[in-house]
């Protein structure tokens, strides 16, 4: 799936850049012979597991678990995994951060991104980041939606990933909202990236570190506002059938 030319460019990073070793949990579902009422089969599930193989091999520091949902029901509660395609990094840090889809598009050089992140023991953040993070006292969730066309959506999910690697208080996650068109209904997700903190204040557009960790210090103190725009946008496109057709971009 990833082009040899590319495979050789992330080895080179890896070498380089991973820190230390990165845990790769994989939550798919296997296709059925049989209709199941109120079962979506998951179109993603195949190439995604083909994409994660062909990074784990990249370099002997990450290690991946495939694991299908239905049957490890306890392994995917303890890592937040509530969906398919699931997957889940851990570093040293043991923080997990955590891609709901398939990451093509502009979210494949982020994911790599996210695994040299998530390989080091201390992510350093903005010394404005980490005045607000110092404010959490409780748990506050944060998740991205993004589509693979967004430009805008790899730095937000990017600051998510890195205030859950320097705050144990963040639970961080981004989700490939066309993968997920009842969940985007339900949401009434119009345009991405789309952030929602504590499951209440949600934020469309761009949205800086600093600025982001101040809105999860005001969820946690309970005075998360009503959604609000904070920059810029990309529209959501329909869902499509088969692999994102923006493809795999290897950042240079």
């Amino acid at each position: 799936m990833i082009p040899l030319r590319e495979q050789a460019y992330i080895r080179d990073r890896f070498e380089q850049e991973l820190a230390g070793r990165v845990k790769i949990d994989y939550f798919t579902q296997k296709a059925s012979a049989i209709y199941v009422p109120g079962r979506e089969e998951c179109a993603y599930c195949e190439d995604t597991g083909q994409m994660l193989g062909e990074l784990a091999a990249l370099s002997d520091k990450l290690s991946l678990t495939v694991r299908d949902l239905s049957a490890a029901p306890d392994e995917a509660k303890k890592l937040g995994v509530d969906k398919v395609p699931g997957i889940v990094l851990r570093g040293p840090a043991n923080r997990p951060l955590r891609f709901f889809g398939i990451p093509g598009g502009n979210e494949f050089p982020n994911f790599i991104e996210a695994m040299i992140d998530a390989s080091k023991t201390k992510a350093p953040v903005s010394a404005d980041a980490a005045k607000h993070l110092k404010k959490l006292k409780d748990k506050v969730s944060v998740v991205v939606y993004v589509t693979p066309a967004c430009s805008y959506c790899p730095g937000v999910v990017r600051a998510a990933y890195r205030l859950a690697l320097a705050s144990a208080h963040v639970d961080a996650s981004a989700v490939e909202i066309n993968e997920f068109p009842r969940l985007a209904q339900q949401l009434g997700v119009r345009a991405v990236p789309y952030t929602v903190i504590n499951d209440r204040g949600a934020v469309t557009g761009a949205i800086e570190e600093a600025a982001l960790a101040e809105q999860l210090a005001k969820a946690a103190a309970g005075a998360a506002g009503p959604a609000t725009t904070a920059g810029e946008t990309s529209a959501m496109a329909p869902p499509t059938e088969g692999p994102p057709a923006s493809g795999l971009i290897v950042p240079r």
